[in-house]
């Protein structure tokens, strides 16, 4: 598991009470009891991870690991955002602003980001955006080696990427981008981001 695990895990977490609910104070909480070594109280603000409490303690055991993660969270509090299907928000300086985009706009990128790591050969960017189910079922080295032998896989990435420019339905926790017909590229949203569950 990554030392640096997605800050929407912070951003989505349960906040202990000395926290406020303002995503800011829930990032500099998770630091401050990681420096603290308090690492119940840090994995309270996280979603949880897919390999348990257990396995969060024994990464920041080690407390070079703590403070690397710590300082990485600081980092990033400057730049947070607060993401819903319909709404983005930005911090600029200490202040909260709504990114002016349209609802499809999030989904949309989400695709072009999985699309461009499939054609750049990177395995393991693009695994890492597929949604749960099909990660559990696929490494990287497997999507790999699936696309390499199935001989329909070029033209369903042209026709994903075709998707792009079409109209997107954006409706609760999924995200569709017709291909015609009953197909469509479909991405679901977990924890916070839009994941691609099928592509056809």
């Amino acid at each position: 598991m990554t030392r640096l695990a997605p800050l929407s895990l912070l951003l989505l977490g349960t906040a202990c009470a000395t926290a406020s609910r303002e995503p800011a104070s829930v990032a500099e909480a998770y630091a401050k009891a990681l420096e603290e070594n308090r690492l119940s109280d840090a994995y309270r603000l996280t979603t949880g991870t897919p390999e348990g409490e257990g396995a969060f303690l024994d990464e920041y055991s080690d407390e070079a690991a703590r403070k690397e993660r710590a300082a990485a969270v600081r980092t990033g509090t400057g730049v947070l955002e607060a993401r819903a299907p319909s709404v983005t928000l930005a911090r600029q300086g200490e202040d909260w602003r709504v990114v002016e985009s349209r609802p499809a706009d999030v989904p949309r990128a989400a695709l072009k980001k999985f699309l461009d790591e499939v054609e750049s050969r990177d395995w393991k960017g693009a695994w890492g955006l597929l949604a749960s189910p099909l990660r559990a079922r696929y490494t990287p080295e497997r999507l790999k080696e699936d696309f390499e032998r199935e001989p329909l896989a070029k033209e369903r990435l042209r026709r994903a990427r075709l998707a792009l420019n079409t109209h997107v339905r954006v409706a609760a926790g999924e995200a569709l981008f017709p291909l015609g017909g009953e197909r469509a590229v479909r991405l679901v949203l977990e924890d916070g981001e839009y994941r691609v569950a099928a592509i056809e």
